[in-house]
């Protein structure tokens, strides 16, 4: 008996009535009773995980040809794909407080989780531990991922689920299956698909200017372009399927501006860039500078745009801000361009703007006091005390009313959460609202009109149905890069030398103190090399990661980094503790300059 099976035959009834005699189904258990352990709900994930793995690897096979489509006509396959999506589903915060309930009053169920309601305006507080910054989930998005499911035909796979005209069944209903490198190929085979059409495009349509201009001039009495040819010249043919940027250095954020805001159109193109007076062929250097400066320039805190919280050391986006919305539009842009340029951006954004850039009515990840905690901490903290405080004088002990504030240049704003607010004071029995209202006003009210103009940036790129087989968390890791720890040996086996081997004494130094870092001055050094301290969301094999001798003798010269290439230039150093010592000097006096 299968799920969706229409019931036709009088023995399926006769099993179900045995379903409903099952002894346990009478058993009264509380959600927390009922909740598996850890060690439990991972062997059952793996388990389906692995029965999948099964009938795939059989139809495979059996026969490589139709494995394509032996799968979406599989029950048992469906079967366990639902499944999957219910554990998938349990795993995540807000589905498991949607379903807790409790009847003490100051329980974390009834503190945290009681205005549901609110999910509609993108905010719903959940239940939770005490340390505001934990994550909640129990299992690593990617523990849910097959990778037998990653070697199907899946851009087959999504123009099946992306028609919605069959009804068969199809990976991409699932997307919790799909592995991040694979949703990036789907992706990106998508963007190619769209800018193979935008080209042909472009191509017919610069084809019938040409046309039209050897009209007008014969036209106009000149004969000579008669024999002019209409068709397009190979340079033409080779600009046509990029989007070629001209930017000067101390103009970088307004000639990026004009730019995009008049090629929106060529986003999904493949990007290159040209700076004005400058030599030099794009082979991707010039784009991954261009990245790195227009972002530390539009990230300053003294630009305005976004606030800096010193504690978290996330930025946020500043409802003060004096600069035009085509400003945000334009970060929506270049965190767009820089997913289908895999270009790794150190971009200090908390999870709270992938979850609002992906959030919808139609979904279920609405924003939650983790969220407000990951990019203002005390703040969170604050509401938290209020929130479990068991007194009923909470007017007494925190003078509180509906009033939320925030920072203008040295000037505190006050607005009210509801009308007349700050006549109105937040008591024990109110309180819930007032913490709802409060944060529903520094992550969602308070800055729509920079958020929605840096969402429409964002979706002029990546819009599409891919990019709704994302969840915020792989957003975030194809924009900053992979959070995993470092591994250094897989990066020693992808890295290529230029004057110096791998046996090579410095390059034994060096790795052998890479190694001997600990992780933040790893991750420091390694933020030196490629202006990111993480690797790439799709694996360290796409870190073009080069080391080069500049020099055959010693040197009391620093190291020095062209992070546009992530290359790192050595001279030839006596010793190892003077390469340490070198390595250090340069990874501190390196920061807060700028790129070379």
């Amino acid at each position: 008996m299968f799920i969706d099976r229409e019931v036709k035959d009088k023995e399926d009834l006769k099993f179900i009535m045995l379903i409903f005699e099952l002894p346990w189904l009478s058993r009264q258990r509380t959600p927390e009773e009922s909740e598996l352990s850890l060690t439990v709900f991972r062997s059952r994930i793996n388990f389906v995980n692995k029965f999948i793995t099964y009938r795939l690897s059989r139809q495979q096979q059996s026969d490589d040809r139709h494995q394509h489509i032996a799968y979406q006509t599989d029950p048992p396959i469906q079967a366990a794909a639902r499944v999957m999506q219910i554990f998938f589903k349990a795993n995540q915060p807000d589905e498991r407080s949607a379903a807790s309930s409790t009847n003490g009053p100051n329980s974390h169920s009834e503190i945290y989780g009681k205005r549901r309601a609110s999910a509609r305006d993108g905010f719903v507080i959940i239940p939770r531990n005490k340390t505001p910054t934990l994550n909640p989930q129990k299992v690593p998005v990617d523990e849910f991922y097959n990778m037998m499911v990653d070697i199907i035909n899946l851009p087959l796979d999504f123009l099946a689920w992306e028609s919605r005209s069959s009804s068969r069944f199809a990976f991409c209903q699932y997307p919790f299956l799909i592995s991040m490198g694979a949703k990036t190929q789907i992706m990106a085979w998508d963007a190619k698909r769209q800018m193979e059409l935008k080209m042909q495009k472009t191509i017919e349509a610069l084809i019938i200017e040409k046309r039209q201009k050897v009209t007008e001039a014969i036209q106009n009495g000149n004969t000579s372009v008669m024999n002019g040819n209409t068709l397009l010249t190979p340079q033409e043919l080779q600009r046509a399927p990029l989007l070629i940027l001209h930017v000067h250095r101390n103009n970088l954020i307004e000639d990026s501006l004009r730019q995009l805001s008049m090629h929106d159109s060529d986003l999904k193109k493949s990007l290159r860039i040209e700076f004005v007076g400058e030599d030099g062929i794009d082979a991707g250097g010039l784009r991954k500078e261009w990245f790195l400066l227009l972002v530390r320039q539009l990230f300053d805190p003294q630009y305005g745009m976004f606030v800096y919280d010193d504690q978290s050391h996330y930025c946020w986006f500043n409802p003060a801000s004096f600069e035009s919305l085509d400003q945000f539009y334009l970060v929506g842009v270049v965190i767009g361009l820089s997913i289908y340029n895999s270009t790794i951006l150190d971009l200090p954004l908390p999870l709270a703007v992938y979850k609002k850039l992906l959030h919808s009515p139609m979904t279920s990840s609405p924003m939650t006091l983790h969220d407000l905690a990951m990019f203002r901490p005390d703040l969170a903290r604050g509401f938290e005390q209020l929130l479990l405080y068991e007194g009923e004088d909470v007017e007494d002990v925190f003078c509180l009313s509906f009033v939320g504030s925030y920072e203008a240049y040295g000037e505190v704003k006050e607005v009210p959460l509801i009308p007349n607010g700050d006549n109105i004071p937040v008591t024990h029995y109110n309180k819930h609202e007032y913490v709802e209202r409060y944060c529903n006003f520094i992550i969602n009210t308070s800055i729509d009109e920079q958020f929605d103009s840096f969402r429409k940036g964002f979706y002029v790129v990546c819009g599409g149905h891919a990019l709704s087989l994302f969840r915020p968390e792989e957003i975030e890791s194809l924009v900053r890069g992979s959070a995993e720890p470092l591994d250094l040996d897989q990066l020693r086996s992808v890295t290529v030398y230029e004057g110096f081997h791998d046996q090579n004494e410095v390059i034994q130094n060096f790795w052998s103190i890479f190694k001997e870092f600990d992780d933040k001055d790893q991750r420091r050094l390694l933020q030196f090399i490629t202006a990111s301290d993480r690797y790439p969301a799709t694996g360290i094999a796409n870190l073009n990661f080069k080391i080069t001798c500049i020099g055959s003798q010693d040197s009391d010269r620093f190291p020095t980094s062209h992070t546009c290439f992530n290359q790192l230039c050595l001279y030839n150093y006596r010793g190892r503790d003077k390469l340490k010592r070198m390595l250090i000097r340069a990874m501190n006096e390196s920061e807060g300059f700028g790129v070379k």
